[in-house]
């Protein structure tokens, strides 16, 4: 089992919160999930993701907490996440992806149109969709009654303002993050990925995954609950 003294700051996907990940929280009380700071205008993800560093370093020094570390997060969370890791310090002992991208490449054009579209769409709109597209969604990936719940309860909390700033930094995301190890033989934090084998929202294309979840789609924390917590507890030993 990992030490106390092991954090792991997991940041969710889009229009979802620390709830994404509660099955797991429920295992691992190291798994942390820093709330999101509001972008500045139309921030880039890249700017976006330095000051949450310098958010999660001065929430660390004021708890305390200087231990062992891990940062990552679940598809958007993902890439937030690999743009920290060259603002912090010191650095994470890893990155953990679920469902995400390690660059540029793995972002179909599909999901780039559909992203940029949906950064565009009204705030009222959004809020009538949200419900409906969240048990939608939920029916797609063949949630339990609970889990559609909790989709369905992430969905409609969530912010249109930051959900439309979200999908444009998303989409227009340059996908190149620095001070990783995206591919062998490369210096830097060394990312660790976890992806549904039918991820239908973000599929792995370029088969980067170092682990590959069998007719898992893209809520695996929720699906494939045990399977996740027992891969996340193995990174973090």
């Amino acid at each position: 089992m990992q030490t106390a003294s092991t954090t792991l700051y997991m940041l969710p996907g889009l229009a979802a919160d620390a709830r994404l990940f509660e099955p797991q929280k429920q295992v691992m009380p190291q798994l942390q999930t820093p709330a999101w700071i509001m972008p500045i205008g139309r921030e880039r993800l890249e700017t976006y993701a330095k000051r949450m560093a310098q958010a999660l370093q001065t929430a660390r020094e004021s708890s305390g907490q200087r231990g062992r570390y891990f940062v990552g997060g679940f598809s958007f969370g993902g890439q937030v996440a690999l743009e920290m890791v060259q603002h912090l310090s010191p650095k994470p002992s890893g990155v953990v992806l679920i469902c995400g991208v390690r660059s540029r490449a793995q972002i179909l054009p599909d999901f780039e149109r559909q992203q940029r579209m949906a950064g565009l769409v009204p705030a009222f709109v959004q809020r009538l969709m949200y419900g409906p597209y969240a048990k939608h969604f939920a029916k797609q990936e063949r949630l339990s009654e609970e889990h559609t719940a909790l989709l369905v309860g992430m969905a409609k909390a969530n912010d249109p303002a930051f959900l439309n700033w979200s999908s444009w930094a998303c989409a227009t995301w340059e996908g190149k993050p620095k001070g990783v190890a995206n591919e062998p033989g490369e210096n830097g934090v060394v990312v660790h990925h976890l992806h549904g084998e039918c991820d239908s929202v973000i599929p792995d294309v370029r088969k980067q995954a170092t682990k590959t979840l069998a007719a898992a789609g893209h809520l695996v924390t929720f699906t494939h609950a045990e399977a996740v917590t027992a891969w996340l507890q193995h990174v973090v030993q």
